[in-house]
């Protein structure tokens, strides 16, 4: 079998693969920013290694209440969205507008040096995707772009994750998207068989090359996924997505 490598391919992503396309992100110098548990939340934040993920963790979500529990399985990416965006990466609430340095004749000022770290979103849901289409129309639209929004949007790499749940409080239909991201990422993953121990038939991802950088990233893992040659991890990926999808959407189908 070949080696996914162009927009638009799919394989399959091994377990430990998880472990090295997080590594190879790090490795280009990138803050890796994805779920991980703090504070009795789901929440956004640095990572160093994909065991920072929420393994066998899940989240239970009404109006007015939260908490996490525990899941009958090893899924890494088992919950909705939790209390924490994007945005706050993109757009901090604190930011450094420019510096100003007295001179003899006044002040200069001058702009601030950019992240030092570009970053790298794993784990974005279709939701997320589409909210952030919608800062993109504000923050870089029309004749007065965000410097600071345009600089973190351009070089962020985008690792979505397909929603395999759904909570009460989700609103994906009201935001014509999800469960399933269809586009705006570099790479996808949805996550199969998390019951199942790590191979090639268990527990593992299908990966979806979203972009060029997507497709380059791909190339240099060390433990590059096959390319899928049958529709059984398709079809095994559209059985995962499916009880994410809320009855008013499906019946729209």
């Amino acid at each position: 079998m070949g080696i996914v490598k162009q927009v638009g391919d799919t394989g399959v992503l091994p377990l430990e693969g998880l472990a090295a396309l997080v590594a190879a992100l790090r490795a280009e110098g990138r803050r890796v920013i994805a779920p991980r548990v703090r504070d009795d939340a789901i929440v956004y934040d640095e990572i160093a290694s994909a065991d920072d993920l929420p393994r066998g963790v899940t989240e239970l979500q009404e109006a007015g209440h939260y908490r996490l529990a525990a899941r009958d399985d090893d899924a890494l990416f088992g919950f909705t969205v939790g209390p924490h965006s994007w945005k706050r990466y993109l757009f901090p609430p604190r930011s450094l507008v420019f510096e100003a340095e007295r001179t003899a004749d006044g002040f200069t000022a001058r702009a601030p040096e950019p992240e030092a770290r570009p970053l790298a979103f794993l784990g974005v849901r279709a939701c997320d995707l589409r909210a952030i289409a919608i800062q993109d129309r504000v923050f870089l639209g029309g004749d007065h772009v965000d410097p600071t929004y345009a600089a973190a949007r351009a070089s962020a790499f985008v690792v979505a994750v397909q929603c395999g749940d759904a909570a009460p409080t989700c609103f994906c239909t009201s935001m014509g998207s999800g469960p399933r991201s269809e586009r705006g990422f570099d790479l996808a993953l949805t996550e199969l068989d998390a019951g199942a121990p790590p191979g090639p038939a268990g527990h593992r991802f299908l990966l979806e090359i979203g972009s060029e950088r997507g497709a380059a990233l791909v190339e240099r893992l060390a433990d590059r996924p096959d390319e899928v040659s049958s529709g059984t991890p398709v079809a095994s990926a559209g059985r995962a997505v499916a009880p994410a999808v809320p009855a008013d959407h499906a019946a729209a189908q």
